[in-house]
């Protein structure tokens, strides 16, 4: 069993907030620069953190490209 460190929570915990503040940015950037309606970030930001996720989970092999290969 591995043993979980504070160091370990604290990555973790960052990585959360990297996608949060990364997917706030963007969203508001598209909703006010493209869309020009900046309330369209409340939709646009968690829309963008979900695509960040998928990605992410694709790129460590955790995704569903990983499901249909060991198929």
């Amino acid at each position: 069993m591995k043993k979980i460190t504070i160091s370990d929570v604290n990555k973790k915990y960052l990585k959360i907030i990297g996608y949060l503040l990364v997917s706030g940015v963007l969203g508001y950037v598209l909703a006010t620069y493209v869309a020009k309606d900046p309330t369209l970030t409340a939709i646009f930001a968690p829309t963008i953190n979900f695509v960040i996720y998928i990605i992410k989970n694709e790129l460590t092999k955790e995704g569903y490209t990983e499901v249909l290969r060991e198929k």
